[in-house]
């Protein structure tokens, strides 16, 4: 029930902001064992929601996570030719990391993947909802 309740306080702060959002089941993918896939749709576009109270490591090992589940799915599941193939990760941080620290390590992490997709990041201390494109981010460190 924790659970829901957290992954409810993570869409509200999406939809607050007029998104729809679709739930996905948890389902396990082939040759991935205990893995699980991403949680939804926003924008017709899968999002993979994680919330963090760590420090900068702990955002790279979550935005990781985050990022290799969204792109399990588009990988192993067939969509319609008009679904974006796009995958993007949602970031609630509870820890007081400063923007441009974020922009960094998420830039760090992106260097050697290509997916397309955001990074959606909402700040809980500033109550502020920022949204980065994958390549936005890694043209910070010169892929």
């Amino acid at each position: 029930m924790i659970a829901v309740n957290k992954e409810m306080a993570q869409v509200r702060i999406l939809t607050s902001r007029g998104s729809i959002a679709y739930f996905l089941p948890e389902v396990e993918l082939k040759n991935e064992k205990h893995k699980r896939c991403a949680d939804l749709i926003l924008y017709g576009e899968i999002v993979e929601m994680k919330t963090i109270f760590g420090t900068r490591a702990t955002l790279g090992g979550k935005f990781r996570l985050g990022y290799k589940q969204g792109a399990s799915l588009l990988h192993y599941c067939t969509f319609p030719t008009h679904f974006p193939q796009r995958h993007s990760v949602f970031i609630r941080l509870m820890s007081d990391i400063p923007v441009n620290s974020v922009k960094a390590k998420i830039a760090g992490v992106l260097k050697y993947h290509h997916g397309e997709g955001d990074f959606i990041c909402y700040f809980e201390k500033t109550e502020e909802l920022h949204t980065w494109t994958y390549e936005e981010l890694r043209n910070l460190i010169g892929r």
